[in-house]
């Protein structure tokens, strides 16, 4: 496996030999990415790499990006048992671990504004899923979540008009139980494939389409993959969040902790600007690539997010997010103005 760093920019001599350093100590700082090098989670990342060795040179983090060390998927266990130092999988990859983690894929945040989402996620509710991660998993997550942005459908054959186009489709989703009982409330059959595997699973026609954000169906190029359409219903704004391994955080003083929490909240309103902007000129980018795109009316998106909302009492049970949790949630958005 090639281990040479992605370095986002030209790495100075400096921060080469502190990287040396700290692998000759034991003390590497790895962070994989199931992303390619131009997503913008990925640029933001080597962002923050590139601020920690200016700040901490002994951690000399590097940066792995498209799965080079492991799937988004993988990245919880990699954490426990030393594989790597930190990694920033979505909440859907996290479910298993802490049901928690699936709160922002349930039916009352379908179509919900940033705005909100950020005010709860950042909030107690966020905190509380922090928190279920640490315990279960054994890391420190660092701070506030990075966004991807809002997930839609896309397909490669059939254009979708309407809620009713997705009858029967085979339709890829990244992971979560809410993710697969949304796409199956809607009329579709969801099928887990992990992102390095999409574009193949597209061209061998194994999926009829998938679910996934402007910004991801841009750096991925999936028009070379077959995908001609896409159907924007805002179904869930997806984030990543940041997590560090409970060894490497054992190493680091006081000083040392404050400073890479610093560093990384520092980080946030920047990668989140970027990732709004990102996910604009995406989409102008895929219709240049002739990928029609049809918007969800209002009336549309309402429908569904009442025929969404009749499966969440069963979808919290299977997945045993917590109900007082899902309660608090579900008043803040209704105080929010938000007919759910």
């Amino acid at each position: 496996m090639n281990r040479r760093p992605f370095m986002f920019g030209v790495v100075g001599g400096a921060a080469m030999l502190a990287t040396r350093a700290a692998q000759a100590q034991g003390e590497q700082m790895r962070i994989s990415l199931d992303t390619n090098p131009t997503h913008v989670r990925n640029r933001n990342t080597e962002h923050f790499a590139q601020r920690v060795r200016a700040e901490l040179p002994r951690l000399a983090p590097q940066v792995f990006p498209s799965a080079q060390l492991f799937r988004d998927r993988d990245v919880p266990r990699a954490l426990r048992q030393g594989g790597v130092e930190m990694g920033i999988p979505g909440w859907w990859n996290l479910d298993g671990i802490a049901p928690d983690a699936a709160l922002p894929s349930l039916p009352m945040f379908y179509g919900l504004e940033p705005a909100i989402l950020h005010r709860i996620l950042d909030g107690a509710a966020g905190q509380q899923i922090n928190r279920k991660l640490e315990e279960r998993l054994r890391v420190k997550v660092l701070g506030r979540w990075f966004d991807l942005g809002a997930q839609h459908f896309y397909t490669t054959s059939k254009p979708i008009n309407g809620f009713a186009d997705l009858q029967g489709l085979r339709i890829r989703h990244p992971g979560g139980s809410a993710n697969a009982a949304r796409i199956r409330t809607l009329g579709a059959n969801p099928v887990l494939v992990p992102w390095p595997d999409v574009p193949l699973a597209l061209s061998q026609n194994t999926v009829d389409g998938l679910v996934t954000t402007h910004e991801s169906a841009n750096t991925a190029k999936l028009w070379d993959a077959g995908v001609r359409h896409s159907f924007e219903d805002f179904q869930t704004f997806n984030q990543y969040i940041p997590m560090v391994s409970q060894t490497l955080w054992n190493k680091l003083n006081p000083q040392e902790r404050q400073t890479l929490t610093r560093i990384w909240e520092e980080t946030v309103d920047k990668e989140r600007g970027e990732a709004a902007t990102a996910q604009r000129e995406a989409r102008d980018i895929l219709l240049r690539n002739n990928i029609s795109i049809k918007t969800a009316t209002q009336q549309e998106a309402t429908d569904a997010r009442r025929r969404l909302m009749a499966t969440q009492d069963q979808v919290v049970a299977e997945i045993g997010i917590d109900r007082e949790l899902v309660a608090g949630v579900l008043r803040e958005i209704r105080a929010a103005g938000v007919g759910v």
